[in-house]
């Protein structure tokens, strides 16, 4: 392998070691990276390859002994701590799907801006994203804006309480 070769790889996993997951594009700016993803595309043909090469030469070991410990994976997380899959927020066809699900209108007090055209509706986590409910279809629910601020992170219903 090239020495560029060798230099680009390091420094894939030393950003790999610094987001913890596999890099996308747009970590590799300062201050994770010393390369921008463009170096790799150039010198690779494309982004997928540049990652095949990467996991190849990890698999290997041809990586740079001083970042070679860092491809070791993280430790196993404590069974306390939960490991989040999706993001806080939700995104634009997601909050379509729940609002369309939801009938355009409030959970709680059944407001809809069909009727009150004041109403301003948010999508909002069943189980409180801080209590590690996760954004999906099946944990979100349409409320009002005065409903979900009056909610906050508590549970809809009193049996919910824990």
């Amino acid at each position: 392998m090239h020495e560029q070769g060798k230099i680009l790889l390091g420094n894939m996993a030393l950003v790999w070691a610094k987001v913890g997951r596999q890099p996308k594009q747009k970590d590799f700016r300062p201050p994770e990276s010393s390369f921008s993803a463009d170096a790799y595309v150039r010198r690779y043909g494309s982004w997928r390859k540049a990652l095949e090469v990467f996991v190849a030469a990890a698999n290997a070991g041809d990586t740079p002994n001083a970042v070679s410990n860092d491809l070791n994976p993280p430790p196993a997380p404590s069974p306390d701590k939960k490991l989040r899959h999706t993001p806080r927020e939700p995104g634009w066809r997601l909050r379509f799907l729940v609002m369309r699900r939801d009938r355009f209108s409030c959970r709680a007090c059944g407001r809809t801006p069909a009727i009150d055209p004041g109403v301003l509706l948010d999508v909002d986590h069943v189980e409180a994203w801080s209590k590690d409910g996760e954004t999906v279809i099946e944990n979100l629910q349409t409320l009002c804006q005065k409903c979900n601020v009056g909610k906050s992170d508590l549970p809809m219903n009193e049996e919910d309480k824990c």
